[in-house]
């Protein structure tokens, strides 16, 4: 996801470091940062509750065989497991939030390795859980939830539980994973400490001065209008990425790896199979997704020639993509930009924006801003005890209006969902998620493009296919090479940095087709962008996502009866059904290639409007 901000430059930040004797700094009293007193009034008490979680967890271990004596029993342990799940959550969100803030703030850093520590003794200590409740037989199991109706809020965890058997071990090798764990959180952590905190890009001069780059400015610099400005840019930026190459590498082979180790040792035969059955996908519903992707490539193909044409330019290169259509595009502050997604999302009810309105403007949800050291990447964030949150990097655009849009819907998502779900279910799916974020954005273009106007509507097609390039086309793409290294792994095999740097190239050349021009040195370090290759499979669960949101934004402004109610049931209803159960609750079937060809024909709209605008004469 991306960025844009005010006109208005924005405020100087000072560290976001809070001592632990609880002194605050100015820093936490800006309107567009995080109110993290919300969750702990200093560093001091988010310490004290750390601990708290850790002795909890250790007086919970103390409940091990004991869970079948009665329904009753089983109840208040998992009552009492979730009630200690809950606090940790606050206690990571605190330390992430800060983090995220200023990933050089050494304490903060800190924190984050403590939470990953006390992560692995909380999943130690209750690690004797399902294997134990596993043991009882779901016969069993089955009549204690007949015999306490309390019980019976579980009954879809334990149904899950009984369909994962297979992959649930002995309570002792359930303990040794638990163990090591933190070991998952590696290679990540070492890849965002270089990646967000090491990784320096040469200025460029834009507009008379000079221009700092960061992860958090570089997309403001790429959607320039003028072409020596974008082209410095990328190089600026992809010269850091070809320096920092090996490390980038070490640390995606380490995911790989380590993602790999963890799959075996529950019996999976490959990452791909745990990162499906988890959330109780098929094979089936990948293939459809990327097959569907790499069979519409073709629109982007249409799309990238049209926009060569409006820009003036024989042919794209890769520094072209993300350049604004239009030289006078409309710059949007971010007042205006809450204003703006806030009356877009009126077509989902009173109740729904009047949240919105309240977590932008008084509960102080969002950091909006760029700064040295803030996390490069848009996110949404929170727990079931605490307000939602989420992460901007804002520069006045309207790609970043967009941004505004996405993450409020993952954060709505977050609300509607704690509000009616027990903790157990309040961890919703990646494509669930992504459904409700890019739900907004659809809102967003429709209500935007009423005005009508030339150089809006232009920003607007901008915003639209900077997140249709990038879910539809880029992270399909990114997919296939994250699935090619998986694959090596599972067969036994690895990937070097030649490897990873020839896959990309091989299969962005093959999208392109001759479309976009790139230098084959840059073009290979892509893939180091994306913290995505972090979560594994995540990549194409976008394309769910924004598809399915195409197809219910399309009914909701269709105004088709009962869709906005049956749309906040599927916000609501969290984690309690599987993904695809989930989706049928607004009458999709994500197994299907139906949705896909509905999302495409939205995009194929977007070209000929493109299209058009090339032959159109501009007003004067």
């Amino acid at each position: 996801m991306t960025t844009t901000a005010s006109q208005q430059p924005s405020p100087e930040r000072s560290p976001h470091t809070l001592n632990l004797a609880g002194e605050r700094h100015s820093y936490e009293n800006s309107p567009h940062t995080w109110d993290l007193s919300s969750i702990f009034p200093d560093r001091r008490a988010w310490s004290l509750e750390a601990q708290g979680v850790e002795r909890e967890a250790g007086r919970l271990s103390a409940l091990k065989g004991s869970l079948g004596s009665s329904g009753e029993a089983l109840h208040q342990a998992l009552r009492a497991c979730d009630a200690l799940i809950e606090r940790f959550g606050k206690v990571r969100v605190y330390a992430s939030l800060l983090f995220s803030a200023d990933t050089r703030d050494d304490e903060a850093t800190k924190m984050m390795q403590q939470t990953d520590a006390l992560s692995a003794t909380v999943e130690l200590q209750l690690s004797f859980i399902e294997p134990e409740i596993l043991s009882l037989g779901w016969v069993t199991i089955t009549t204690m939830c007949e015999e306490c109706a309390d019980l019976g809020v579980y009954k879809h965890y334990l149904s899950e539980l009984e369909r994962r058997r297979q992959y649930i071990l002995s309570p002792d090798r359930e303990a040794l994973l638990s163990e090591l764990s933190v070991l998952s959180h590696l290679p990540e952590a070492i890849r965002n400490a270089a990646h967000d905190g090491d990784m320096r890009f040469a200025p460029v001069s834009m507009e008379a001065e000079q221009r700092e780059i960061t992860h958090g400015t570089i997309d403001d610099c790429l959607q320039s209008f003028d072409p020596s400005v974008r082209e410095a840019a990328y190089k600026n930026y992809t010269d850091s990425y070809i320096a920092s190459s090996r490390t980038l590498a070490a640390t995606l082979t380490s995911q790989i790896t380590t993602s790999l180790v963890f799959a075996k040792a529950r019996g999976y035969s490959s990452t791909f199979e745990q990162a499906l059955f988890v959330d109780d996908l098929t094979p089936e519903v990948y293939h459809s997704a990327i097959g569907s992707c790499r069979d519409h490539q073709h629109l982007f193909r249409r799309y990238f020639k049209a926009k060569a044409k409006i820009l003036g330019l024989q042919r794209l290169g890769e520094q072209d993509l993300f350049a604004k259509l239009s030289p006078t595009a409309p710059g949007i502050e971010y007042r205006r930009a809450v204003d703006m997604v806030l009356e877009s999302l009126s077509p989902l009810g009173g109740e729904y924006v009047s949240v919105a309105r309240r977590g932008l403007t008084q509960e102080r949800w969002a950091d909006v801003f760029p700064s040295p050291g803030k996390y490069s990447n848009a996110f949404s964030s929170g727990s079931y005890l605490t307000r939602p949150f989420f992460l901007l990097n804002y520069t006045p655009a309207m790609t970043e209006v967009g941004t505004l849009a996405h993450e409020l819907g993952h954060s709505m998502h977050s609300f509607y969902t704690n509000r009616s779900q027990p903790s157990r279910y309040a961890n919703y799916a990646m494509t669930v998620a992504e459904t409700a974020s890019n739900l907004n954005q659809v809102l967003l273009r429709a209500h935007v493009l009423k005005s009508g106007d030339r150089e809006m509507s232009l920003a607007v097609l901008d915003e639209a296919f900077y997140y249709a390039h990038r879910y539809l086309f880029m992270m399909p793409v990114l997919s296939r090479i994250e699935h090619t290294l998986h694959s090596v792994y599972a067969r036994g095999g690895a990937a070097g940095l030649s490897d990873i740097r020839r896959a990309t190239v091989t299969a962005f050349e093959s999208a392109y087709d001759g479309s976009v021009a790139y230098d084959p040195d840059r073009l290979s370090m892509k893939w180091g962008a994306f913290c995505h290759f972090y979560a594994p499979y995540y990549f194409f669960q976008y394309a769910i996502g924004i598809s399915a949101a195409m197809s219910i934004g399309q009914r909701i402004l269709n105004g088709e009866p009962g869709i906005r109610e049956k749309y906040l049931n599927f916000l609501s209803a969290g984690a309690s059904k599987s993904p695809r159960e989930l989706f049928k609750l607004v009458d999709i079937d994500i197994s299907s290639r139906d949705m896909y060809r509905t999302s495409f024909a939205v995009v194929e709209g977007y070209v000929r409007d493109l299209e058009r605008f090339i032959e159109e004469p501009k007003e004067t």
